[in-house]
């Protein structure tokens, strides 16, 4: 099998040159996204990341922008704030071309860097929330806004929204006054959908919430710290992944791209950026709770890797949870961080946990793809199962209705697999206990809002009792409770994990709807 799809991918090169054979790709299939972002270290991680998951993106645009943390000034009036530049990003692809070679023998679907940089722009970098200056990556924005494709655009913001809001208001001025207005306004807000990872600056509530009051947004306001710089604030049992040993083993010494990737004391020191928020070079001594090559923080990558094609369906529905978290169901058109897991360490429902319970699996398929980078045949390196559902992924059922699901794997590289079906009853509708949960505003959120939000188990909580015969084979079984009522979820989660390097895992989602 490995030789065979080797062999099959050298050949779509070699005959009809890369760019050709990635053409066949149905880059419409997948989530369509544009990157904002303020070039902060983390945001600069999170680059490095988003490059090695583009093969399952249509990464439309990267725009430099500006934070509440980091500002360009404008050499007058404003001076520059924690400002890093915006050489990085190009250093970043230059090296992504290095080792694209490598890359596309693993995944015939990445682009080549020179495809982004293309569509690299600088937007409004000045001061924070700047708005007023219409700048190149404003009117990239706007002109992609605009386009003609009618996909869900996810407009991921790892800084501020500023130039998201100078595009928005470009297109108002230039429209607002027409008779194509309504029409284009309705458009955007079908079409846009905001991941925001915290609110950077005002633009945001100033501008866009009150006039383009319809568009879809996702806040995640607090759960995203903890693959940030708050890793350390939850419990040990998740943070295995985010510590030195597992760091240098998995992620160090894997080509050009991955030596730009920052871990703790590494020595790297970021020119504009304040002395203090240094973590390559002397951040440990004042901070001993830190080692060598620890995890520093990846933030703002939930936001693109709730669009991760892995088969947890999560970019559908936030409220479905996945890489990217899970959020509450839309209050409107916006979802926030009140969607809580189980966390069966805390023995608590915890939002924060709704993200972490996913690290492991998460940081597994990247150390893999960083292999990628350097592995130049496919036969060298690791890579996911592959799972078809022998069932629809959407069912309906009666109340105690049994339903079998049945699903077959295999695996790319030859290795072996095993299958486990779990139930996500935090996602589901249907509620296994009937007692009245407390109200959100009686949550607690922990000393400061880096914590999330909480809440302890109910004396004799019932949490899943939905009984899964077969849950390590290929086919499970499970009766639909009895009380279910019209139109109540069940959402069944399959896992497949193979026994190569990293133990890399596939999923499958089925929802079960009453009827």
């Amino acid at each position: 099998m490995k030789k065979t799809l080797a062999k099959a991918l050298a050949l779509g090169v070699a005959t009809f040159g890369f760019a050709n054979f990635a053409e066949a790709a149905n880059y419409n299939s997948m989530p369509r996204t544009v990157i904002t972002t303020d070039g902060e270290v983390d945001d600069m991680n999170s680059v490095i990341r988003a490059l090695l998951y583009s093969n399952e993106m249509d990464i439309a645009g990267i725009v430099i922008t500006s934070s509440t943390y980091h500002y360009a000034g404008n050499n007058a009036e404003i001076a520059p704030f924690r400002w890093t530049g915006t050489n990085w990003i190009y250093k970043f692809l230059d090296d992504y071309e290095k080792v694209y070679p490598n890359l596309i023998k693993h995944d015939p679907n990445y682009r080549p860097a020179s495809y982004y940089r293309n569509l690299t722009h600088i937007g409004n970098i000045s001061n924070v929330g700047e708005m007023d200056q219409i700048t190149d990556g404003s009117e990239f924005l706007k002109n992609l806004f605009l386009d003609d494709d009618d996909r869900i655009l996810y407009v991921q913001t790892w800084g501020g929204t500023n130039t998201t809001a100078r595009a928005l208001k470009s297109i108002e001025d230039e429209y607002k006054n027409t008779a194509q207005w309504q029409a284009i306004r309705d458009k955007l807000q079908k079409k846009l959908f905001l991941y925001i990872i915290l609110d950077q600056d005002d633009s945001y509530n100033n501008y866009i919430a009150k006039n383009w009051s319809n568009l879809t947004v996702v806040n995640d306001r607090c759960d995203f710290w903890h693959f940030a710089y708050a890793w350390k604030l939850h419990e040990d049992e998740v943070n295995t992944p985010l510590k030195a040993d597992w760091n240098i083993k998995n992620l160090l010494n894997k080509g050009a791209l991955m030596d730009n990737y920052a871990l703790m004391d590494d020595g790297r020191w970021l020119e504009g950026e304040l002395p203090e928020e240094q973590r390559g070079v002397g951040y440990i001594q004042n901070h001993p709770e830190y080692v060598k090559y620890d995890f520093i923080s990846e933030g703002d990558s939930p936001s693109f890797l709730y669009l991760a094609n892995n088969g947890l369906r999560s970019y559908e529905n936030p409220s479905f949870g996945g890489w990217g978290g899970r959020f509450g169901a839309f209050n409107g058109n916006r979802a926030i961080n009140d969607a809580l897991d189980y966390n069966p360490v805390t023995k608590k429902f915890d939002s924060v946990y709704s993200l972490s319970r996913w690290f492991m699996d998460m940081q597994n398929d990247f150390a893999a793809r960083a292999d990628w980078c350097v592995a130049d045949s496919f036969d060298k390196a690791n890579h996911a199962p592959k799972i078809q559902l022998k069932v629809r992924e959407n069912l309906s059922a009666k109340p105690g209705q049994k339903i079998t699901l049945r699903a077959n794997a295999t695996d790319p590289d030859g290795d072996q697999i095993t299958y486990r079906w779990w139930r996500y009853f935090e996602a589901d509708t249907y509620q296994d206990d009937k007692r009245d949960k407390p109200a959100i505003e009686n949550f607690t959120v922990g000393e400061n809002f880096l914590m999330g939000m909480t809440r302890e188990l109910l004396p004799n909580e019932i949490l899943d009792s939905i009984q899964l015969e077969g849950a390590n084979t290929n086919k499970v079984t499970f009766t639909v409770p009895a009380d279910a009522k019209p139109g109540d979820t069940i959402h069944i989660i399959l896992e497949v994990q193979d026994n190569g390097a990293h133990n890399l895992k596939a999923y499958k989602r089925v929802i079960v709807t009453v009827k």
